[in-house]
């Protein structure tokens, strides 16, 4: 257990940090999402428990690959659309499977994680140790209680009756706010 030694004062997308590992793509690889949301107003909403990832569409065989292997042919997927934003689109995944998992993470609650689930989300970060020591303090929170209460300058006991290390996701960052692309067809 390493100590924490600094706040994140910046939002961090929670789909990306608790959500995006479910979907069991290695991280490093040379493709990584531009963004990662939890609703599309208009398409989806946060009932219907999916992750939405935003990638910058490209031309090359590594893109390609990897859009083949790890998004189209993933387990989760469910819908791609081009947006209206030139060389982006978004590949929605249904999670669906992981809907208590969602509704905890939604509840900012993810200290209650199922074992198996932080165990997906600490594999997925396990060898960038800055990240990694941040994530567990938030699934583990117990811990860090010392850590956080001395940076935050509170006492103990306020962290621990508060309970978790990370704050909820804010809806309004999680929507993804773009259009999608009308594509017509010629007919014969």
């Amino acid at each position: 257990m390493q100590e924490i030694k600094s706040l994140i004062t910046d939002y961090v997308q929670k789909s990306r940090i608790f959500l995006y590992p479910q979907l069991m793509i290695r991280r490093g690889v040379s493709v990584t999402p531009i963004e990662t949301y939890m609703c599309w107003p208009g398409k989806y909403s946060i009932k219907d428990s999916v992750l939405i990832c935003l990638y910058h569409v490209r031309d090359d065989s590594d893109f390609k690959t990897f859009e083949e292997n790890f998004l189209f042919n993933n387990k989760y997927f469910k819908d791609f659309f081009m947006t209206e934003e030139e060389d982006k689109a978004a590949y929605v995944f249904d999670l669906s499977e992981f809907k208590e998992e969602y509704l905890l993470i939604l509840k900012g609650q993810y200290s209650k994680l199922p074992s198996e689930c932080k165990k997906t989300i600490l594999n997925f970060f396990k060898n960038h140790k800055a990240h990694y020591n941040r994530i567990y303090s938030y699934l583990y929170p117990i811990k860090y209680y010392n850590d956080y209460a001395k940076l935050l300058n509170v006492e103990k006991s306020l962290i621990s009756k508060v309970g978790e290390l990370c704050s909820k996701p804010d809806l309004t960052k999680e929507c993804l706010d773009m259009s999608v692309k009308n594509v017509t067809f010629d007919t014969i």
